[in-house]
């Protein structure tokens, strides 16, 4: 798998997003690369994908063309939310291994997924955190009909950095110090959840000013693991997945809408095929014993 980052999408994406010259990479602990940015890595993908079609329809009136067989698929070009990243990491892992071929991930905030679609980015999948995303790419026509399964469902939890005391109820942050980290709602459904949460508490008023709106719930993380903000209202699972905070409440489900996580095949993909096989491994029982560990509830459960 490949995994690429170019998160800020609430606008047209810039040339730095699109230009394969822009790549850049880094390795990991388990020496798999990453690159950045990565509208670039899809679109590398994408480009690599119509040089490929475009040079085997030239071999085909060639003598002896047509020998081979298919042993390098195209790469399933997937955009997912960020607070999956872990997760899908791992699942992947193993459906490449069991499957063979190549996913290649750009993660990111839903809704500024979403929107990369609607401009054109190349995606096979999508899987956001939230419906809204997901209804809007839907009556926009950028689904397949048939294709949408809700995967997964989270909560909602407030951090701070590790060693922190307990909150009683929400109210309480209105008389804490220091700044709240949390997605920018117009950007990831985190956010929005977050919003929702202090609007119903009504608490939002006296702390808008006091919160700042990150990329996505990883950053709102970020945030508060290096002391940039005092509180974030994140995932269950991002905060469970870093080091240097620790949740000291969990926000009542009552407070906002249902954190369901749905996954899709995009409209006019090029890799129909590879991408249902995708999306069906990860709501197997496979896939779903990999969400699970990371504290995902399966809505097939």
């Amino acid at each position: 798998y490949h995994v690429a980052s170019c998160l800020d999408a609430s606008r047209p994406l810039p040339w730095s997003c699109i230009d394969p010259l822009a790549l850049g990479r880094r390795r990991t602990s388990n020496n798999r690369g990453l690159l950045n940015p990565g509208i670039a890595t899809l679109m590398r993908a994408f480009a690599t994908r119509a040089f490929v079609v475009g040079a085997l329809a030239a071999l085909a009136v060639l003598p002896g063309a047509g020998c081979g067989d298919d042993r390098n698929p195209d790469p399933i070009l997937v955009l997912a939310a960020a607070s999956m990243t872990d997760a899908l990491v791992e699942a992947t892992a193993a459906f490449e291994e069991d499957f063979g071929g190549e996913v290649v991930f750009s993660f990111g905030g839903s809704n500024a997924l979403a929107r990369q679609v609607e401009l054109g980015a190349p995606a096979d999948a999508v899987i956001f955190a939230g419906t809204s995303p997901m209804d809007q790419l839907e009556s926009s026509g950028h689904i397949l009909a048939g294709s949408r399964v809700d995967l997964l469902r989270n909560r909602l939890v407030v951090i701070e950095q590790a060693g922190s005391t307990q909150l009683g109820d929400l109210g309480e942050l209105a008389l804490a110090d220091g700044r709240i980290a949390l997605a920018d709602p117009a950007l990831a459904p985190a956010g929005l959840y977050a919003k929702q949460s202090l609007e119903m508490s009504g608490l939002w008023d006296g702390l808008e000013s006091r919160h700042i709106p990150t990329l996505d719930v990883r950053a709102a993380v970020g945030a508060v693991a290096t002391g940039n903000a005092a509180f974030g209202l994140v995932y269950a699972t991002d905060a469970a997945a870093a080091s240097g905070v620790e949740v000291v409440l969990g926000v009542p489900e009552t407070l906002h809408d249902p954190i369901i996580y749905p996954a899709a095949i995009v409209d006019g993909a090029g890799g129909v095929d590879g991408a249902r096989a995708f999306l069906e491994y990860l709501v197997g029982a496979k896939g779903g014993a990999v969400f699970e560990r990371h504290g995902f509830v399966m809505l097939s459960d």
